[in-house]
């Protein structure tokens, strides 16, 4: 089967031949007149470039060529389309038709009574008025109840019950009509007992030790939870708070680049109309503006959230109008870089971190439960002690009683429990085994959470550092780029370059300020660092050396505990241990010190 490739592509020009057409009547019509061909247009227009020997087509393929069709080897096609200039719309003034929205019926005003709330005043009020805090004082609470509760089995318990009974002399003796009904005989249809019991488990397989054990422990994690959340809401307030102040800053900065453009549009447009500038400087300004805009909305909406939600987090009730806060916030954004070092922060973590030693805590309160699941291979034996006085059945008189003293032991074992015991044991040693990983698991999340705040605050310090300059650069480009522009030598997109490359850098260095603060309220969480604890009781997970070296990093009279000056401090270091080398000190090496 053999196709006529020549027909076929023929075919597919004849479809495009309208428009290459008018296309080439629209080229020739500025160059010189040509004989006309009766099919084509004229071969000979400068800007045309005729397709010869065009790849694919074989010469030795010929055919019969339609009449009124071109040859396609003759074919000519513009290098240049003609496009038409658009018509000129008529729409309202670029000034007037770009501006910035108002603020909306929900951006957010101070109540009549709003007070000024600094940083320290902020966490005082979220420490006495967050619910989380107020939720983890009651699970305190709880967890004392709980050992009080586990306690009871270890201690007697005492019992005090009494009952009395009537009923007929039929139900009395109902033998009496057997009997014969000739015998005279009387019984008591009332009946009375008081008995006063004491009983005491004497021996449980270890069992309620190790429940009073494991419900201590419960307790003391509690307070270390109450540590944990108290960390954890100081952190987030300071994240809140510097949000707030964050965004206003935002806010100002992209204000004043609209406010900015607004001008450059405006003097744009005042050179268009003196006819100094073409249209483009106005519509590039145009742009501009409208470009701006939207990131001032998008701040606006970022302040109104981040103040409900720093609300939310103080624990203050709304007032009546939902777009009102009650507190003022004021504070900037400042910038003080601490020295870190990695290792000891790493130490410092590990040693007063809250979630660690819950986990800890976690691992002792599994060993007892495993003792606990134990004592089911041992018997266990109750004493019970007491006092019971109740009336004769068969006096004739109801005050006629008898009373003594009454004493037992009893005593189980189970022999065989269907394996329940050998279940729960295995389960609980199971459990005691997953806290351990747990605690290693956490270990090393404590470890990356250093690793990631001390990265950041490393980020943050490089990338504001290296911003402070740029800003300067940037300002004095932007002044010297509107020189030019004015003298006639410099164009309007340079301006609105080094405008954008100006706001870039200011909120840049802004946008790193607010990071480093938050990094370093991170840092601070992990560590454990705004808040000094005092422990009553000693971690029973740590060595002694462990425990000597804990006490002296959370020693109250260290303004720093775990970090001095970027290092984890020695003893001699510390305020507690300079106090015991001054007091250590001699008369006389105190007088040669100070002749010194």
């Amino acid at each position: 089967m053999r196709i006529d490739l020549r027909a076929g592509l023929l075919g597919i020009v004849w479809m495009f031949l309208p428009t290459a057409h008018v296309t080439a009547q629209q080229a020739t019509n500025s160059a010189p007149a040509a004989p006309a061909a009766p099919a084509a247009p004229a071969p000979s227009a400068p800007s045309a470039i005729t397709l010869t020997n065009t790849p694919g087509l074989d010469p030795q393929l010929d055919g019969p060529i339609d009449a009124g069709i071109p040859d396609p080897m003759q074919m000519t096609f513009p290098t240049t389309p003609g496009i038409a200039e658009p018509s000129a719309q008529k729409g309202p003034n670029p000034v007037t038709s770009i501006k910035l929205p108002p603020a909306s019926s929900l951006e957010l005003h101070l109540t009549p009574d709003a007070k000024k709330l600094t940083i320290d005043d902020a966490i005082r009020t979220a420490l006495s008025k967050n619910p989380e805090i107020l939720a983890a004082i009651q699970q305190i609470r709880i967890a004392s109840g709980q050992v009080i509760q586990v306690r009871a089995a270890m201690l007697p318990t005492i019992q005090a019950g009494s009952s009395y009974k009537y009923q007929e002399s039929q139900l009395a003796n109902p033998n009496s009509k057997i009997l014969g009904g000739g015998l005279n005989m009387q019984t008591q249809t009332q009946a009375w007992n008081i008995v006063i019991q004491a009983n005491q488990s004497i021996w449980s397989g270890w069992k309620n030790q190790a429940n009073f054990s494991a419900a201590k422990l419960a307790s003391d994690s509690a307070f270390y939870a109450l540590r944990q959340t108290i960390d954890k809401v100081v952190a987030d307030t300071k994240k809140l708070f510097f949000d707030v102040i964050f965004n206003r800053a935002l806010i100002r900065v992209r204000e004043e680049s609209v406010a900015v453009l607004q001008t450059q549009l405006q003097d744009q447009q005042s050179r268009f109309e003196a006819g100094t500038v073409p249209r483009f400087n106005v519509l590039q300004a145009e742009v501009a503006l409208a470009n701006a805009i939207p990131p001032v909305i998008q701040a606006r909406n970022a302040l109104r959230i981040s103040q409900f939600a720093l609300v939310k987090q103080l624990g203050l009730n709304y007032p009546s109008d939902p777009s009102s806060v009650p507190v003022d916030v004021t504070g900037q954004l400042d910038y003080d870089p601490i020295k870190i070092d990695l290792a000891s922060s790493v130490f410092s973590a590990l040693a007063r971190n809250p979630s660690l030693k819950i986990q800890r805590q976690n691992i002792l309160i599994n060993a007892e439960n495993l003792k606990a699941a134990m004592s089911g291979f041992q018997p266990s034996l109750n004493a019970t002690a007491g006092w019971q006085t109740f009336n004769v059945p068969l006096a004739s008189q109801l005050d006629e009683t008898v009373n003594g003293w009454f004493f037992g032991i009893t005593g189980s074992w189970n022999l065989f429990d269907g394996l329940a015991t050998v279940g729960a044991t295995k389960a609980a040693r199971a459990t005691l085994e997953q806290s351990k990983i747990n605690y290693d698991n956490s270990a090393r999340g404590v470890e990356l959470d250093v690793q990631r705040s001390v990265s950041n605050l490393i980020e943050a310090q490089e990338v504001i550092d290296s911003q402070r300059a740029n800003v300067v650069q940037a300002t004095e480009a932007l002044r010297l780029s509107r020189e030019r522009l004015d003298a006639g030598a410099g164009t309007q997109l340079d301006v609105l370059n080094a405008q954008v490359s100006l706001l870039q850098a200011q909120t840049t260095e802004l946008e790193s300020r607010y990071r480093y603060i938050i990094a370093l309220a991170e840092y601070n969480r992990v560590l454990s660092l705004d808040t000094d604890y005092a422990d009553t009781y000693d971690d029973p997970m740590l060595t002694a050396r462990d425990r000597k070296r804990n006490d002296l990093l959370n020693s109250t009279d260290n303004p720093n505990p775990g970090v001095l000056e970027g290092a984890t401090p020695r003893k001699s270091e510390t305020l507690r241990g300079a106090k015991r080398k001054k007091s250590a000190q001699t008369p006389n090496t105190r007088r040669k010190a100070g002749e010194s």
